[in-house]
């Protein structure tokens, strides 16, 4: 120690101009390891030895590269390529030296999800609760919603407390289904009989009889018909302002004009919610029953 002490005042008694003095007070910094002052000029800005660093959207100083290493490389040389600069204390507006240390970029990964988790991770104590589908005792977070011990056991039950039992439309045959649900069938055999099952329709151009399918949307009885039909009109009443107006025979024009149209669509109605009794305005030609999807989404549970 007092030999170097000896070459730095030898060396400080060389030097002639300030540049020089410069040069010199930061090699001897960088050999004894003492930090240049490290000036704040504002909340986004800091200056060391020259160098101007900003703050970015992370919170970090930077201007080429990262205040810590830069100040790493100032005084322990270059940084390898799997390394990173880790700040000991987790604290990124600490950078002295003290706080500062190499570390390989997968040991500096680690150790920071380790703290994330700590500073995280919440302490919860779990309670017994007995589920109500199979009787079985569990163990979990008290959230108010414990009735379960598993997603099994709460469709299980679901589908316990909302059985019923129908007639089948085809065969006459009862079975249970779900009261949510609107089967009609007993089973696939019945679906297929009513899916081929043959009805009779009246064509509304030449009144001629002609079967159908019970889900088949045939109107008329031939294409030939089905092309007069464009060429017939028949009178309808506006639904907005009632007067009468020519259309095509089972054509979905319901209004005499567009005005008609839009003023319709502008119209509102007041209705009441069946879940929570709020009233709200609503187009009369819609089916809407509640406020919010909220309400609706409680109607179905």
């Amino acid at each position: 120690m007092k030999h170097k002490e000896k070459i730095f005042e030898i060396l400080r008694k060389c030097v002639e101009t300030p540049q020089e003095k410069l040069a010199v007070e930061e090699m001897i910094n960088k050999v004894e390891k003492k930090m240049l002052p490290l000036e704040t000029v504002s909340d986004t800005k800091k200056i060391f030895n020259g160098f101007s660093f900003y703050k970015n959207k992370k919170g970090r100083y930077s201007c080429t590269i990262s205040l810590p290493r830069f100040l790493w490389q100032f005084y322990n040389g270059a940084i390898p390529e799997n390394c990173d600069v880790h700040h000991i204390d987790f604290d990124k507006e600490n950078n002295c030296l003290e706080n500062l240390t190499l570390l390989t970029k997968e040991e500096h990964k680690k150790i920071h999800m380790e703290h994330k988790s700590k500073i995280s991770r919440k302490i919860e104590s779990k309670s017994k609760f007995i589920c109500l589908n199979c009787g079985r005792e569990y163990a979990a977070v008290d959230r108010g919603n414990n009735r379960y011990c598993s997603r099994k056991c709460q469709k299980e039950y679901d589908r316990k407390n909302h059985l019923e039992t129908r007639q089948c439309i085809i065969c006459g045959k009862n079975f249970m289904t779900d009261a949510r649900s609107d089967s009609k069938f007993c089973s696939h055999e019945c679906i297929g009989k009513f899916l081929n099952k043959q009805i009779e329709k009246i064509c509304p151009v030449c009144n001629k009889v002609f079967s159908d399918s019970v889900n088949g949307t045939q109107i008329f009885c031939s294409p030939q018909c089905a092309a007069d039909s464009l060429k017939r009109r028949e009178i309808k009443k506006c639904l907005h302002c009632g007067k009468e107006f020519s259309a095509r025979i089972n054509g979905k024009q319901k209004f005499c004009s567009e005005d008609c149209f839009y003023k319709f669509r502008q119209k509102r109605e007041e209705k009441i919610c069946p879940i929570c009794g709020k009233k709200f305005n609503a187009p009369p030609s819609r089916n809407k029953k509640y406020c919010s999807r909220k309400c609706y989404f409680e109607s179905r549970n």
